[in-house]
Protein backbone atom coordinates (compact mmCIF):
# COMPACT_ATOMS: atom_id res chain seq x y z
CA UNK A 1 0.00 0.00 0.00
CA UNK A 2 2.95 2.27 0.99
CA UNK A 3 4.43 1.45 -2.44
CA UNK A 4 0.85 2.57 -4.09
CA UNK A 5 0.72 5.93 -2.27
CA UNK A 6 4.56 6.72 -3.18
CA UNK A 7 3.65 6.23 -6.94
CA UNK A 8 0.91 8.35 -7.06
CA UNK A 9 2.41 11.38 -5.14
CA UNK A 10 5.27 10.97 -7.70
CA UNK A 11 3.10 10.95 -10.50
CA UNK A 12 1.21 14.19 -9.25
CA UNK A 13 4.96 15.79 -8.67
CA UNK A 14 6.22 15.84 -12.42
CA UNK A 15 5.46 18.14 -14.37
CA UNK A 16 3.63 17.72 -17.76
CA UNK A 17 4.89 18.59 -21.20
CA UNK A 18 4.25 21.84 -22.78
CA UNK A 19 2.02 20.94 -25.31
CA UNK A 20 3.47 22.83 -28.64
CA UNK A 21 0.97 25.12 -30.69
CA UNK A 22 0.49 24.05 -34.01
CA UNK A 23 2.37 25.86 -36.78
CA UNK A 24 0.04 27.63 -39.00
CA UNK A 25 -0.58 25.69 -42.11
CA UNK A 26 1.45 27.39 -45.07
CA UNK A 27 -1.65 26.36 -47.63
CA UNK A 28 -4.09 28.84 -45.14
CA UNK A 29 -6.47 31.10 -47.54
CA UNK A 30 -5.74 34.60 -47.14
CA UNK A 31 -8.31 37.41 -47.12
CA UNK A 32 -9.38 38.35 -50.94
CA UNK A 33 -8.57 42.18 -51.69
CA UNK A 34 -11.83 44.09 -51.78
CA UNK A 35 -10.93 45.32 -55.20
CA UNK A 36 -8.21 44.64 -58.17
CA UNK A 37 -5.32 46.13 -57.14
CA UNK A 38 -4.38 50.10 -58.25
CA UNK A 39 -7.68 49.57 -58.76
CA UNK A 40 -10.19 52.19 -57.36
CA UNK A 41 -14.13 51.61 -57.14
CA UNK A 42 -16.57 53.98 -56.37
CA UNK A 43 -20.50 54.71 -56.56
CA UNK A 44 -21.17 57.87 -58.66
CA UNK A 45 -23.61 60.51 -58.11
CA UNK A 46 -25.93 58.80 -60.66
CA UNK A 47 -25.80 55.40 -60.06
CA UNK A 48 -22.96 54.90 -62.35
CA UNK A 49 -19.61 53.18 -61.39
CA UNK A 50 -16.34 54.68 -61.62
CA UNK A 51 -13.09 52.77 -61.56
CA UNK A 52 -10.04 54.37 -61.61
CA UNK A 53 -7.23 52.56 -63.31
CA UNK A 54 -3.49 54.29 -63.74
CA UNK A 55 -4.32 57.56 -65.58
CA UNK A 56 -7.52 56.38 -66.70
CA UNK A 57 -11.07 57.14 -65.71
CA UNK A 58 -13.64 54.79 -66.45
CA UNK A 59 -17.43 55.32 -65.85
CA UNK A 60 -19.77 52.47 -66.26
CA UNK A 61 -23.80 53.33 -66.62
CA UNK A 62 -26.25 50.46 -66.22
CA UNK A 63 -24.31 48.34 -63.05
CA UNK A 64 -27.92 48.37 -61.80
CA UNK A 65 -29.46 46.47 -64.59
CA UNK A 66 -26.77 43.78 -64.73
CA UNK A 67 -27.37 40.74 -62.54
CA UNK A 68 -24.19 39.54 -60.39
CA UNK A 69 -23.14 36.23 -62.19
CA UNK A 70 -25.06 36.91 -65.71
CA UNK A 71 -23.61 36.35 -68.52
CA UNK A 72 -23.57 39.41 -70.25
CA UNK A 73 -22.98 42.73 -69.08
CA UNK A 74 -23.71 46.21 -71.25
CA UNK A 75 -23.01 49.38 -70.12
CA UNK A 76 -22.32 52.46 -71.30
CA UNK A 77 -18.51 52.52 -70.99
CA UNK A 78 -16.58 56.33 -70.81
CA UNK A 79 -12.71 56.44 -70.47
CA UNK A 80 -10.97 59.57 -69.52
CA UNK A 81 -7.22 60.16 -69.85
CA UNK A 82 -6.61 62.10 -67.32
CA UNK A 83 -3.37 63.56 -68.75
CA UNK A 84 -4.88 64.21 -72.60
CA UNK A 85 -8.23 65.30 -70.99
CA UNK A 86 -9.38 63.25 -73.79
CA UNK A 87 -12.72 61.26 -73.20
CA UNK A 88 -13.91 59.10 -74.94
CA UNK A 89 -17.85 56.46 -74.64
CA UNK A 90 -19.37 53.69 -76.44
CA UNK A 91 -21.10 50.78 -75.14
CA UNK A 92 -19.66 47.39 -74.87
CA UNK A 93 -20.42 43.92 -73.06
CA UNK A 94 -17.49 43.49 -70.81
CA UNK A 95 -18.23 39.55 -70.84
CA UNK A 96 -17.87 39.40 -74.86
CA UNK A 97 -14.11 39.33 -75.85
CA UNK A 98 -15.03 40.40 -79.02
CA UNK A 99 -16.99 43.37 -77.70
CA UNK A 100 -14.00 44.38 -75.80
CA UNK A 101 -11.49 44.28 -78.11
CA UNK A 102 -13.54 46.53 -80.67
CA UNK A 103 -14.23 49.14 -77.86
CA UNK A 104 -10.62 49.21 -76.94
CA UNK A 105 -9.28 49.86 -80.24
CA UNK A 106 -11.77 52.79 -81.10
CA UNK A 107 -11.17 53.71 -77.66
CA UNK A 108 -7.30 53.36 -78.15
CA UNK A 109 -7.82 55.59 -82.09
CA UNK A 110 -9.59 58.17 -79.83
CA UNK A 111 -7.09 58.93 -77.09
CA UNK A 112 -4.01 58.21 -78.95
CA UNK A 113 -3.11 55.26 -76.54
CA UNK A 114 -1.81 51.84 -77.25
CA UNK A 115 -4.55 49.19 -78.01
CA UNK A 116 -3.00 46.48 -75.91
CA UNK A 117 -2.98 49.07 -72.88
CA UNK A 118 -6.52 49.73 -73.16
CA UNK A 119 -7.00 46.33 -73.53
CA UNK A 120 -5.26 45.38 -70.49
CA UNK A 121 -7.17 48.19 -68.90
CA UNK A 122 -10.77 46.87 -69.55
CA UNK A 123 -10.12 43.95 -68.51
CA UNK A 124 -9.09 45.22 -64.82
CA UNK A 125 -12.25 46.97 -65.24
CA UNK A 126 -14.19 44.03 -65.85
CA UNK A 127 -12.56 42.11 -63.01
CA UNK A 128 -13.31 44.99 -60.50
CA UNK A 129 -16.77 45.43 -61.87
CA UNK A 130 -17.17 41.70 -60.83
CA UNK A 131 -15.88 42.48 -57.65
CA UNK A 132 -17.65 44.99 -56.66
CA UNK A 133 -20.78 42.99 -57.80
CA UNK A 134 -19.86 40.54 -55.44
CA UNK A 135 -19.41 42.29 -52.46
CA UNK A 136 -22.95 43.77 -52.96
CA UNK A 137 -22.40 47.17 -54.45
CA UNK A 138 -25.38 48.93 -54.86
CA UNK A 139 -26.81 51.89 -57.00
CA UNK A 140 -26.37 54.90 -55.41
CA UNK A 141 -29.54 57.62 -54.29
CA UNK A 142 -29.11 60.23 -56.37
CA UNK A 143 -29.48 63.05 -53.73
CA UNK A 144 -30.99 65.99 -55.68
CA UNK A 145 -30.01 69.63 -52.92
CA UNK A 146 -32.88 71.15 -52.03
CA UNK A 147 -33.46 74.93 -50.95
CA UNK A 148 -34.08 76.32 -47.81
CA UNK A 149 -36.67 79.03 -47.44
CA UNK A 150 -34.11 81.71 -47.66
CA UNK A 151 -32.43 80.61 -50.76
CA UNK A 152 -36.05 80.26 -52.10
CA UNK A 153 -37.20 83.88 -51.05
CA UNK A 154 -33.43 85.18 -52.62
CA UNK A 155 -34.33 82.89 -55.95
CA UNK A 156 -38.05 84.46 -55.93
CA UNK A 157 -36.78 88.01 -55.54
CA UNK A 158 -33.63 87.36 -57.99
CA UNK A 159 -36.68 86.34 -60.85
CA UNK A 160 -38.85 89.11 -59.94
CA UNK A 161 -35.80 91.60 -60.18
CA UNK A 162 -36.09 93.80 -63.55
CA UNK A 163 -32.45 94.02 -64.49
CA UNK A 164 -32.27 90.27 -64.33
CA UNK A 165 -30.62 89.89 -67.95
CA UNK A 166 -28.57 92.81 -66.75
CA UNK A 167 -27.56 90.69 -63.40
CA UNK A 168 -26.87 87.67 -65.80
CA UNK A 169 -24.75 88.83 -68.12
CA UNK A 170 -22.60 90.42 -65.42
CA UNK A 171 -22.12 87.12 -63.51
CA UNK A 172 -21.09 85.22 -67.08
CA UNK A 173 -18.94 88.13 -67.82
CA UNK A 174 -17.43 87.58 -64.59
CA UNK A 175 -16.60 83.94 -65.49
CA UNK A 176 -14.30 85.53 -67.61
CA UNK A 177 -15.89 85.89 -70.94
CA UNK A 178 -15.74 89.67 -72.07
CA UNK A 179 -17.55 91.05 -74.98
CA UNK A 180 -19.96 88.10 -76.01
CA UNK A 181 -22.80 89.46 -74.01
CA UNK A 182 -25.78 88.95 -76.26
CA UNK A 183 -24.14 84.79 -76.85
CA UNK A 184 -23.76 84.22 -73.79
CA UNK A 185 -27.52 85.15 -72.85
CA UNK A 186 -28.86 83.23 -75.54
CA UNK A 187 -26.46 79.90 -73.93
CA UNK A 188 -27.93 80.83 -70.73
CA UNK A 189 -31.92 80.89 -71.79
CA UNK A 190 -31.69 78.13 -73.79
CA UNK A 191 -29.81 76.09 -70.82
CA UNK A 192 -32.84 76.91 -68.43
CA UNK A 193 -34.68 75.91 -70.58
CA UNK A 194 -34.03 72.05 -70.07
CA UNK A 195 -36.85 71.91 -67.53
CA UNK A 196 -39.42 72.75 -70.28
CA UNK A 197 -41.55 70.32 -72.17
CA UNK A 198 -39.40 71.43 -75.15
CA UNK A 199 -35.87 72.30 -74.43
CA UNK A 200 -34.19 74.87 -76.72
CA UNK A 201 -30.89 73.78 -78.19
CA UNK A 202 -27.73 75.73 -79.20
CA UNK A 203 -25.28 75.32 -81.77
CA UNK A 204 -21.94 77.35 -81.26
CA UNK A 205 -20.50 78.47 -84.57
CA UNK A 206 -17.28 80.53 -85.38
CA UNK A 207 -13.90 80.48 -86.58
CA UNK A 208 -10.79 78.56 -84.99
CA UNK A 209 -9.64 79.24 -81.61
CA UNK A 210 -12.15 82.16 -81.80
CA UNK A 211 -13.31 81.09 -77.99
CA UNK A 212 -16.35 78.69 -78.45
CA UNK A 213 -15.63 76.34 -76.00
CA UNK A 214 -14.62 79.34 -72.94
CA UNK A 215 -18.37 80.52 -74.13
CA UNK A 216 -19.51 77.18 -73.64
CA UNK A 217 -18.14 76.47 -70.35
CA UNK A 218 -19.15 79.75 -69.19
CA UNK A 219 -22.80 78.79 -69.51
CA UNK A 220 -22.26 75.62 -68.43
CA UNK A 221 -20.46 76.32 -64.92
CA UNK A 222 -23.39 78.23 -64.12
CA UNK A 223 -25.84 75.30 -64.11
CA UNK A 224 -25.91 72.69 -61.53
CA UNK A 225 -23.29 70.00 -61.76
CA UNK A 226 -26.17 67.13 -61.68
CA UNK A 227 -27.96 69.07 -64.22
CA UNK A 228 -25.56 68.57 -67.06
CA UNK A 229 -23.61 65.98 -68.74
CA UNK A 230 -20.32 66.93 -71.14
CA UNK A 231 -18.94 64.61 -73.71
CA UNK A 232 -15.76 65.09 -76.09
CA UNK A 233 -17.50 62.39 -78.27
CA UNK A 234 -19.70 59.92 -78.71
CA UNK A 235 -20.04 57.15 -81.06
CA UNK A 236 -23.16 56.30 -83.07
CA UNK A 237 -24.32 53.83 -80.47
CA UNK A 238 -23.62 55.39 -77.12
CA UNK A 239 -26.54 57.50 -76.28
CA UNK A 240 -28.90 54.39 -76.17
CA UNK A 241 -26.44 52.61 -73.03
CA UNK A 242 -26.84 56.05 -71.30
CA UNK A 243 -29.49 54.75 -69.41
CA UNK A 244 -33.92 55.30 -69.95
CA UNK A 245 -34.03 58.69 -67.44
CA UNK A 246 -30.35 59.89 -67.77
CA UNK A 247 -30.69 62.70 -69.83
CA UNK A 248 -34.38 63.35 -69.32
CA UNK A 249 -34.61 67.04 -68.26
CA UNK A 250 -31.13 67.63 -68.59
CA UNK A 251 -28.05 69.63 -70.29
CA UNK A 252 -26.12 67.18 -73.08
CA UNK A 253 -22.90 69.34 -74.25
CA UNK A 254 -20.59 68.16 -77.00
CA UNK A 255 -17.18 70.23 -77.12
CA UNK A 256 -17.07 69.55 -81.13
CA UNK A 257 -18.96 69.08 -84.15
CA UNK A 258 -16.50 66.66 -85.33
CA UNK A 259 -16.64 64.88 -81.95
CA UNK A 260 -20.29 63.76 -82.52
CA UNK A 261 -20.90 63.36 -86.19
CA UNK A 262 -21.16 59.57 -85.58
CA UNK A 263 -24.84 60.22 -83.07
CA UNK A 264 -25.93 63.64 -84.85
CA UNK A 265 -29.06 61.31 -86.19
CA UNK A 266 -29.50 59.93 -82.96
CA UNK A 267 -29.39 63.56 -81.26
CA UNK A 268 -31.90 64.59 -84.16
CA UNK A 269 -34.27 62.46 -83.33
CA UNK A 270 -33.49 62.74 -79.34
CA UNK A 271 -34.36 66.16 -79.69
CA UNK A 272 -37.22 66.32 -82.10
CA UNK A 273 -38.93 63.41 -80.89
CA UNK A 274 -38.20 63.68 -77.50
CA UNK A 275 -37.11 60.07 -77.37
CA UNK A 276 -35.17 57.35 -78.28
CA UNK A 277 -35.62 53.83 -78.91
CA UNK A 278 -33.48 51.18 -80.21
CA UNK A 279 -33.68 47.27 -80.94
CA UNK A 280 -30.82 45.01 -80.48
CA UNK A 281 -29.93 41.05 -80.84
CA UNK A 282 -28.39 39.99 -77.28
CA UNK A 283 -28.21 36.39 -75.50
CA UNK A 284 -30.93 35.76 -73.27
CA UNK A 285 -29.57 35.08 -70.06
CA UNK A 286 -31.38 31.50 -68.96
CA UNK A 287 -31.25 29.60 -72.35
CA UNK A 288 -28.52 31.62 -74.40
CA UNK A 289 -30.72 31.70 -77.15
CA UNK A 290 -30.56 35.26 -79.41
CA UNK A 291 -33.40 37.64 -78.37
CA UNK A 292 -34.72 40.83 -79.08
CA UNK A 293 -33.80 43.16 -76.76
CA UNK A 294 -34.78 47.08 -77.24
CA UNK A 295 -33.22 50.13 -74.99
CA UNK A 296 -35.01 53.47 -74.40
CA UNK A 297 -33.67 56.95 -73.28
CA UNK A 298 -35.81 59.36 -72.61
CA UNK A 299 -35.77 63.29 -72.72
CA UNK A 300 -36.17 66.06 -73.46
CA UNK A 301 -33.23 67.02 -73.21
CA UNK A 302 -31.48 70.35 -74.13
CA UNK A 303 -28.75 70.08 -77.07
CA UNK A 304 -25.41 72.54 -77.07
Amino acid sequence: MQEAADMVALERQTPEPDTAPEPASPLAAEPAPRVTPNVVCESGEHGELLVSVGTLQWCLRGMGSVKAGSAAMKLNAQVLDRQSGVLFADGVDLMSGRSRNSYSRMAATELGLGEADLRRALGQVLLAAEQWQQQGGKVSVVNVPTMSDAEQKAALALLQDPYLTARITADLAACGVVGESTNLLAGFLAAVSRKLPNPLAVLIQSSSAAGKSSLMEAVLNLMPEEERTQYSAMTGQSLFYLGETHLQHKILAIAEEEGVRQAAYALKLLQSDGELTMASTGKDEATGNLVTKSYTVKGPVMLM
